[in-house]
């Protein structure tokens, strides 16, 4: 799915239902349900809201991947036999599943596919836009907690970074201040980040201790060759 705007409240606090119903209007939307009672009424909500949609049945890899929000049939006898790629795909998208009734198969169906809404059968008017509101604000909060986790990592491997070049400058009789002061000295020497600094050095001490493995291997080569035998 492509990147959503900024238009989201903080962090974590979704989207104000102006802000989705702007968004919305912007993003191509997909019908995937057959033409019922049920899928006449959603496509006629979706016109009266001034949504832009197309309408598919079944469901394609082709025709998928020409939206951002799939509002989807759960018809067991058609999404049990979804592909891997099939199902991937949906998972790229807003969801909202159309289910006729409860059961394990359906239920199921809807987790495989990350619905992030449900719409029962039969259909109701009113029920068309709360949930895909619903479901885009939930998708717009999975999205900001994937980048803040995704921040937290990066910022976790950098710290990890320093500390290993601070433990290799340890080794050669340098104190932990010390060893700090050197990569921020030389950070600023090199007009880059202390991270960028700190990788280079662990980079050089993999490198080197790769190759004194190397010689160490080729060292126990040679003790435990068979002496060559000179003829006379």
């Amino acid at each position: 799915m492509r990147g959503l705007s900024n238009n989201s409240a903080a962090p974590g606090d979704g989207m104000e239902i102006g802000d989705a119903i702007a968004e919305l209007q912007t993003m191509p939307i997909g019908l995937f349900h057959p033409q019922d009672s049920d899928g006449k009424l959603i496509a006629q909500q979706l016109n009266r809201l001034g949504l832009h949609f197309e309408s598919y049945w079944p469901p394609t890899l082709d025709n998928l991947r020409g939206v951002d929000v799939a509002i989807l049939s759960v018809v067991p006898e058609i999404a049990s036999k979804f592909g891997t790629s099939l199902i991937r795909e949906f998972r790229k998208k807003v969801v909202v599943s159309v289910v006729s009734y409860e059961s394990p198969t359906v239920l199921n169906i809807a987790c495989r596919i990350s619905s992030s809404a449900m719409l029962f059968s039969p259909v109701k008017p009113f029920g068309v836009l709360s949930s895909m509101v619903l479901a885009l604000s939930k998708r717009v909060s999975e999205e900001e907690l994937q980048k803040r986790i995704q921040k937290l990592e990066s910022r976790l491997e950098n710290v990890r970074l320093i500390e290993q070049a601070k433990r290799f400058l340890m080794e050669r009789g340098v104190s932990e201040d010390d060893a700090f002061r050197l990569l921020r000295n030389r950070a600023m020497e090199r007009r880059c980040s202390i991270e960028e600094t700190a990788s280079s050095i662990v980079e050089a001490r993999d490198a080197l201790v790769a190759v004194l493995g190397e010689c160490s291997d080729l060292a126990q080569a040679a003790d435990t060759q068979a002496p060559i035998r000179r003829i006379k």
